[in-house]
């Protein structure tokens, strides 16, 4: 970006340079140049290796409404009618030194030219430009050239212009040049551009320069506007490019009827009315294009009112050219030059705007016109007769689209770059949202697995409670029946201690369940504290160590090797529910091992570096163990082994060890079982461990999560 401004004042330069360069050639390339006087120019002061070509510009001997012929000159005597006429101009110009006549009539234009000796059989050529409308010419006596036919009134002569190249030799040293004109149809009549003189070879350099010059111009023009009008079917949205296409084809077609009026030159069955027709319907044509392309670009500095008000003048000029004949509009030429130039000031000064208002471009854009605009006003003095330089807009109309170019081209490309980027952009969201969506659907599917899983939990639940409650109530019923009918003594302490041990289980099974629903439900509140790992599991080993020996069980302390003994080492945890973990399993272990079996408490820990890690408790016993095809449901609800029946005390409900997973899991910790059936088992569970500053640090309590 910090490039761009460097790139932009390196345009304006080279271009500015190219354009000072075109004059100063055309000055450099000015010398003085012999001048007719009386109808006669004299250049044997001419050195024709040297000077490559003459304008036979001064005073032609001129009669006006007389179609002359070089025999009718010579037969008489020189006429009272006869004047001299400055070559070049129109018949209307002159009013002051020369007689002003109408531009519509017919005349004769006489010149002889005066060569050196040595000059004499040395082959020449003369450069015939337009001549206003129709003209026949004779060198030394003979019919060289024609263009349109030469009439003495309308209906009588053909219009036709476009340059030629005229070859000759003469045999003499005095070339008498005689050149009949007409003009009934256009604005101006008679010789009004500088015919050239000059060697041959000279002369067709200089029109083939001029020939490929215009046609550079004109198809590099053709081209961008092609090239524009195919960006514009690609983007339609964009219409600066449509008007940038129509301006540049325009003014590329109204190249080629100008100068050297390339269209009639390769395509001569041309009408010249058609061909005036185009040339002034371009103009206008070109302004509304230019008038919209300034505003697409520029819209907050270009009034939109003027620029529709611009349009509808365009387009009345565009009718008015259309419907009438070249001899009634070509005459209404002030008024398009009036438009053409309120239409430039105007855009010129949405430019100098654009440019205190540092839009994009607006300075490289604002230089072109500029070019275009001195141009303009050059052509503009052309047709009024006040400048001799023709067609100089060509080359400022390219310069002045050239910039255009390279802003539009700019603007696409950092559309293309903001397309891009967005695209990019695109792809990466869209990947997001692919990933997202994906993610979305596995965290769906498996909370339908959960749910599938939850309904089929709550299906088996509702089973086993229905089955538990079932059971227990089905004996209660039989003794109160077997009571009522007399079977059994109402009193008797056998069977009121059998009623009474159902209603105990029963009030198991209903607490437990109260208890795993209020944990499901996100009901209980936890206490987290920090609690001495050491102390606080060996107070639960003392505590438990005398019921464990009246049913003639080895309870067994132990320390992991991992372990460091230090009071500092805490668990955050509520230690009433960490402790009915513990009683779960070892209620477990003993409801399953034999009389004189083990069952050991062992205590572990891994620290890190930071001095957390996790703490491992166990509970082992030498007891019936469990199948290893029921280990994976052994924390399900309701799920009893199949070996229950042998356990020394009877079966509990099966809820236990799902509570006991749940309390767990709450505390950020894993529960897992490993047996061999026959040899016992062990259930551990990991909880996190920290090394506390001290054991007073505060634990923030909340309600499980």
């Amino acid at each position: 970006m910090q490039q761009q401004p460097m790139i932009k004042q390196t345009i304006i330069f080279a271009f500015l340079i190219a354009y000072m360069l075109t004059f100063v050639a055309r000055a450099m390339a000015y010398v003085e140049q012999p001048v007719a006087r009386q109808g006669v120019i004299d250049l044997r002061a001419v050195n024709w290796d040297e000077q490559q070509s003459v304008s036979l510009n001064g005073e032609w001997t001129f009669y006006w409404n007389q179609l002359q012929t070089p025999a009718t000159i010579r037969e008489q005597a020189p006429s009272a009618q006869s004047s001299y006429k400055q070559v070049p101009s129109t018949w209307k110009d002159g009013a002051v030194i020369y007689q002003s006549y109408p531009n519509h009539g017919y005349a004769t234009y006489r010149l002889l030219l005066q060569l050196r000796e040595e000059d004499v059989h040395k082959r020449f050529a003369i450069y015939m430009p337009s001549v206003a409308t129709a003209y026949q010419l004779w060198i030394n006596g003979e019919l060289m050239e024609k263009n349109g036919v030469v009439g003495t009134s309308r209906e009588q002569m053909v219009p036709k212009n476009y340059t030629k190249l005229i070859p000759f030799q003469s045999d003499r040293s005095q070339v008498e040049l005689v050149v009949q004109v007409s003009n009934f149809v256009q604005r101006k009549g008679g010789l009004w551009e500088s015919i050239t003189l000059g060697p041959v070879e000279e002369i067709m350099l200089e029109r083939d320069t001029k020939v490929l010059y215009e046609s550079l111009i004109a198809s590099c023009l053709f081209l961008m506007g092609i090239y524009h009008f195919v960006l514009y079917l690609a983007r339609k949205r964009e219409k600066s490019s449509l008007y940038f296409s129509g301006m540049s084809i325009g003014i590329s077609i109204r190249l080629l009827f100008l100068g050297e009026t390339l269209a009639v030159r390769y395509f001569p069955q041309i009408p010249w009315e058609i061909g005036v027709k185009l040339e002034y319907l371009c103009a206008s044509a070109c302004m509304m294009f230019l008038s919209l392309f300034v505003h697409s670009q520029y819209p907050l500095e270009f009034n939109r009112t003027i620029r529709n008000w611009l349009i509808k003048l365009g387009s009345v000029l565009v009718l008015f050219v259309t419907v009438t004949p070249a001899w009634i509009f070509t005459e209404a030429i002030l008024i398009k030059e009036i438009y053409l130039l309120l239409c430039y000031c105007y855009v010129l000064y949405v430019y100098v705007h654009a440019v205190i208002r540092k839009r994009h471009g607006s300075l490289l854009n604002g230089f072109g016109l500029m070019l275009l605009f001195v141009a303009s006003i050059n052509e503009i003095l052309f047709y009024a007769n006040l400048s001799t330089f023709e067609n100089g807009v060509a080359f400022s109309v390219l310069v002045f689209l050239f910039t255009q170019m390279i802003n539009l081209s700019m603007a696409f490309a950092r559309s293309f770059d903001q397309v891009e980027r967005l695209s990019e952009e695109l792809r990466k969201t869209n990947e997001s949202l692919e990933q997202k969506v994906q993610q979305r659907t596995q965290a769906l599917e498996g909370k339908n697995k959960e749910l599938q899983m939850m309904q089929e939990s709550r299906r088996r639940l509702l089973s086993n409670i229905a089955h538990e409650l079932g059971t227990p109530l089905t004996s209660i019923q039989g003794f109160i029946k077997a009571m009522i009918d007399g079977v059994v003594k109402p009193n008797d302490p056998k069977y009121l201690n059998i009623l009474y041990e159902k209603t105990i289980y029963l009030h198991q099974i209903i607490k437990d369940l109260f208890e795993l629903s209020k944990i499901e439900s996100r009901q209980i509140h936890f206490h987290f504290q920090p609690i001495p790992l050491i102390s606080y599991f060996h107070n639960l080993y003392e505590k438990h160590l005398l019921d464990m020996e009246k049913k003639d069980l080895h309870f067994v302390w132990e320390l992991g090797t991992r372990i460091v003994p230090d009071d500092r080492l805490c668990i955050i945890a509520d230690p009433l529910r960490v402790e009915q973990v513990v009683v779960n399993l070892l209620t477990n272990a003993q409801r399953y091992t034999p009389t004189g079996g083990t069952i050991s408490l062992r205590i572990d820990s891994e620290l890190g570096p930071d001095g957390t890690g996790r703490a491992f408790v166990e509970v082992r016993d030498t007891g019936l163990g469990i199948d290893a095809e029921n280990l994976p449901f052994i924390f399900e609800r309701f799920f009893k082994v199949s070996d229950a029946r042998k356990a020394r005390a009877g079966g509990g409900v099966g809820l236990g060890l799902t509570i006991s997973k749940e309390i767990i899991q709450y505390h950020q910790g894993d529960i897992w079982v490993e047996s061999t059936l026959g040899a016992g088992s062990t259930f551990s569970f990991s909880l996190p461990v920290k090394r506390m500053q001290t054991t007073t640090e505060p634990i923030e309590e909340g309600r499980v999560r």
